[in-house]
C-alpha cells in the first residue's frame, strides 16, 4: 500500500494535470523514483496519463480546438514515441532523466529571455519536427511536458487550446508507448495494480483542475506553465 507521501504526490500532480493538461508525470516521476524503479513506474504514469487525457477530451467544448498544425504535432509525436520506447529498453533511464532536466532548464531560461507579448507565427514544418523530438523523449522517460509547454507558450495558444493539445498529444503518445511497453515486457501485474490505484485520484484532480483553468487569465496561465516547467526541471536534475 503506497504511503501518504506517494498519495499526496499523486493528488497534487493530478490537480496540475487538470489545470494545464500536463504535469502529472513531470512532477510525480522524480518523487516516485524514491520508492519505485524507473522501468516500473514509467509505464504506470503513462497509463494514468492516458486515462486522464481521455477524460479531458471527452469534456464538453465550446469550439473546435485542434487545427491542422496541431494535428501534425500530435501525429508526429505518436510516430516517434515508438523509437523512444525502443531506446528505453537499452539505456540507463536515470542518466537520461538528469540530462533531460538540464536541457529543459536551458530551454526554459531561453524562453524567459525571449518572452514576447505578441503571438508568434510559426512555420507549418515546425510542428511535425517539434512533435517528433518530443515524442522521442516521451517514449524514453514518459515526460513531454517541458518542451511541449514551452513550444505552445511560444505559439501563444489560449488556455483551453493549450490544454486540449496536451491532452490529445498525451493520448497518442501514451497509446503508442503502452503498446511498446507490452512488447518489451514492462507491463507487469504490479504496473496494472498501481495504475488502478492512482487513476481515481487522477480523475478527481482533472475535474477540479478544469474549473480552475477557466478562472485563470491567459498571461497568468503562461506564467504558471513557465514556473511549473522550471521547478519540475530542477527536480528532474537533482533527484
Amino acid at each position: 500500500m503506497p504511503n501518504l507521501y506517494i498519495i499526496f504526490t499523486i493528488v497534487f500532480s493530478s490537480l496540475i494535470k487538470g489545470v494545464t493538461g500536463f504535469g502529472f508525470a513531470l512532477l510525480s516521476l522524480p518523487i516516485l523514483l524514491t520508492w519505485y524503479d524507473a522501468k516500473e513506474i514509467i509505464p504506470v504514469l503513462m497509463i494514468c496519463n492516458l486515462v486522464a487525457s481521455l477524460f479531458i477530451i471527452l469534456q464538453k467544448k465550446d469550439r473546435k480546438l485542434i487545427d491542422r498544425p496541431s494535428s501534425y504535432l500530435i501525429i508526429s509525436g505518436g510516430i516517434f514515441t515508438i523509437f523512444g520506447v525502443i531506446i528505453l529498453k537499452y539505456v540507463n533511464t536515470a542518466y537520461l532523466i538528469h540530462i533531460s532536466g538540464f536541457v529543459f532548464i536551458i530551454l526554459t531560461i531561453l524562453s524567459l529571455l525571449n518572452n514576447k507579448s505578441e503571438k508568434t507565427s510559426l512555420r507549418l514544418l515546425t510542428y511535425p519536427v517539434v512533435g517528433a523530438i518530443i515524442g522521442l523523449i516521451t517514449g524514453v522517460i514518459s515526460i513531454s511536458g517541458p518542451p511541449l509547454a514551452l513550444f505552445l507558450n511560444k505559439a501563444r495558444f489560449s488556455n483551453d487550446k493549450f490544454r486540449e493539445i496536451f491532452a490529445w498529444f498525451s493520448i497518442v503518445t501514451a497509446s503508442v508507448a503502452i503498446i511498446g511497453y507490452f512488447q518489451i515486457g514492462l507491463l507487469t501485474n504490479q504496473v496494472f495494480k498501481l495504475s488502478l490505484l492512482f487513476s481515481p485520484i487522477l480523475l478527481s484532480g482533472t475535474i477540479l483542475g478544469k474549473y480552475l483553468n477557466r478562472s485563470i487569465s491567459i498571461n497568468s496561465f503562461r506564467t504558471v506553465n513557465i514556473i511549473l516547467t522550471f521547478i519540475s526541471c530542477i527536480i528532474l536534475l537533482i533527484n
